[in-house]
């Protein structure tokens, strides 16, 4: 069963000046090292923080669509594996999802020059 769905789109240039503006307390505030570790090995690492900042947004969209209070974007983590990005929970997050039954979160990630999308799918038992 479908339990939520969510997207988010981001302006990759937006970010990048965020980025720059506030560097690695920005980072630090909202990525995981894992996640900072990834996107600095890539040719493009705020289209690659913009993409996972996307995701994050779009999976607290499909689970909390009114409460955001209290959720940690670090709590969120963003891997890949076999060229397939997927979604780790922590903390209080995790608890939430527990709560909700969730027990798959699907992952689709994309970006094109200025932009960067994601978009999750939430199953489990409602």
């Amino acid at each position: 069963m479908i339990i939520g769905i969510g997207v988010d789109l981001v302006d990759v240039r937006r970010f990048e000046s965020i980025i720059y503006r506030w560097q690695h307390r920005f980072l630090k505030r909202v990525f995981t090292d894992t996640e900072i570790r990834y996107c600095n090995t890539k040719k493009h690492p705020a289209q690659r923080f913009a993409t996972r900042f996307a995701a994050k947004e779009a999976f607290i969209k499909a689970l909390f669509p009114k409460e955001q209070e209290g959720i940690r974007f670090s709590d969120i983590e963003i891997g890949e594996r076999e060229s397939r990005p997927f979604i780790t929970l922590h903390g209080k997050v995790r608890e939430l999802a527990d709560k909700h039954s969730i027990s798959k979160i699907h992952l689709m990630l994309s970006h094109d020059g200025d932009y960067g999308i994601a978009n999750v799918v939430l199953e489990g038992q409602g």
